[in-house]
């Protein structure tokens, strides 16, 4: 039973290793000969490429390997092939369909028709001369010009060259073959192969510069991630980058005093014109946080909580009625509506502390134009004191954080405030009109 068992592995052992090296059939060999008509053939690792030796469309460098076909580094479906290549996609389906050892006999076809007639010319004495095909094929694998596209990645494969950049935008870089200037990825990764040569710099914006061992790169690399846009320095090494402080006065400090200021020009000129359009608004409200400001918080912290599930409510009643689906368009502009609401809520309550702070110091009095903008200022002078203190470094973090965490609950409370002052007046009015239309009920009468 051994010897019937070792019979047949010999046998299996024969049977391939004469399968692997069996010449090319009449099929692969007239494949070929249609093939090469229009395109030229590269071999890659797992499978070949085909180079189109004329250019009718978009069609740079059609990928067969494992099965799967890709047009310019992008797998595509059959329907996909048929609308790019047209009456070739036959063609290149069939190369799709070889096996491993077929694929090999396959490409050994042009070899042995190259080396049938050169084995009865007699033995050449001079060195041997690199053949002009060899250099055509290397001329024909040169693609000119850029590489770039955008919203997607960009492969060089082995064997090719790129002579001018090679540059994707919101995507990857791929590089296995040659590229003659820079590679560029923006919001993406460079990967260099191993035999990858770059003669230009490479630079990654928004992700990582992968070099596998082998790569050659002439110029320079620079690799900017999204890890790395902060600073850091010596006087924050104990503080994570994700910690709060840290993100408060850990980077930049002078960019946010100025982003701080123009917060503060930007706060005090809208509240201004909301003072011109919605007069009356805003000084009901400054009335309101004035008599009862504690009142007016309560009711618009209480809003601030119910504002979100009463939009999600909406939303959903009139999504499942018929009627209500084109009253969905009017949801942005409700909340615009709001937005604005919450804006003359802010201005009443910034035109009441600023009376408050001219009362309080004993100033003349002013039009409420200059009442808003002192108490806008008050509201951000937390806030534009913390940015402030930044600037000297880590000694006087700690007082900054103190006075930046004050400034924004401040500034949190004088809108929620103003928005329940509004909501405020707004339902009063609502009663007072109520009650006005309710009819006057006539007196008893008399009884002598």
């Amino acid at each position: 039973m051994r010897r019937w068992t070792a019979l047949v592995i010999v046998l299996a052992v024969v049977c391939t290793a004469g399968a692997a090296g069996q010449p090319a059939s009449d099929d692969q060999r007239q494949l070929r000969t249609r093939i090469e008509q229009r395109y030229d053939i590269v071999p890659l690792t797992e499978g070949l490429a085909l180079r189109p030796k004329s250019r009718s469309g978009d069609v740079r460098l059609i990928e067969v390997a494992a099965g799967v076909i890709a047009i310019n580094g992008d797998a595509v479906t059959g329907r996909e092939l048929r609308e790019r290549v047209g009456a070739d996609a036959d063609l290149i389906l069939r190369l799709s369909y070889l096996t491993t050892d077929e694929r090999r006999a396959f490409l050994r076809s042009q070899d042995e028709a190259a080396e049938a007639p050169a084995a009865i010319e007699p033995p050449a004495t001079s060195p041997p001369q690199p053949r002009a095909d060899d250099a055509a094929d290397r001329a024909r694998r040169r693609s000119r010009g850029d590489r770039v596209r955008i919203f997607g990645s960009v492969v060089v494969p082995e064997g090719e060259e790129v002579t001018g950049q090679a540059v994707a935008v919101m995507g990857s870089v791929h590089v296995d073959g040659e590229v003659d200037d820079q590679v560029v990825a923006v919001l993406g990764s460079v990967t260099l192969g191993p035999h990858a040569i770059v003669r230009g710099d490479v630079v990654a914006v928004g992700g990582r510069v992968n070099r596998a061992e082998g790569a050659q790169i002439r110029g320079g690399v620079t690799e900017v991630s999204m890890g790395d846009l902060a600073v850091h320095s010596n006087h924050y090494r104990w503080f994570s980058p994700r910690s709060t402080l840290w993100y408060l006065v850990g980077f930049g400090a002078l960019p946010r005093l100025i982003g701080s200021t123009f917060h503060f020009v930007l706060l005090a000129m809208f509240a201004c014109i909301a003072l011109v359009v919605a007069r009356g608004a805003v000084e009901g409200s400054a009335e309101r946080v004035s008599s009862n400001p504690v009142k007016a918080t309560a009711i618009g912290l209480a809003a601030e909580v119910l504002l979100a599930p009463a939009f999600l409510l909406t939303a959903i009643v009139l999504a499942i009625s018929i009627i209500g689906i084109p009253l969905l368009l009017l949801m942005p502009f409700a909340f615009f509506a709001l937005l604005l609401v919450a804006l003359a809520g802010f201005s009443g309550t910034a035109c009441a502390i600023g009376r408050w702070a001219r009362g309080r110091f004993g100033l003349a009095h002013s039009a409420a134009f200059v009442d808003i903008i002192i108490g806008v200022f008050l509201i951000l002078l937390p806030l534009l004191l913390g940015r402030l203190l930044a600037l000297g470094g880590w000694p006087l973090s700690p007082f900054a954080g103190l006075l930046l965490a004050t400034g924004i609950g401040l500034e949190f409370l004088a809108w929620t405030s103003g928005f329940g002052a509004v909501l405020e007046n707004a339902l009063s009015r609502w009663q007072a009109r109520r009650a006005a239309r309710a009819p006057i009920a006539a007196p008893p009468p008399v009884i002598p």
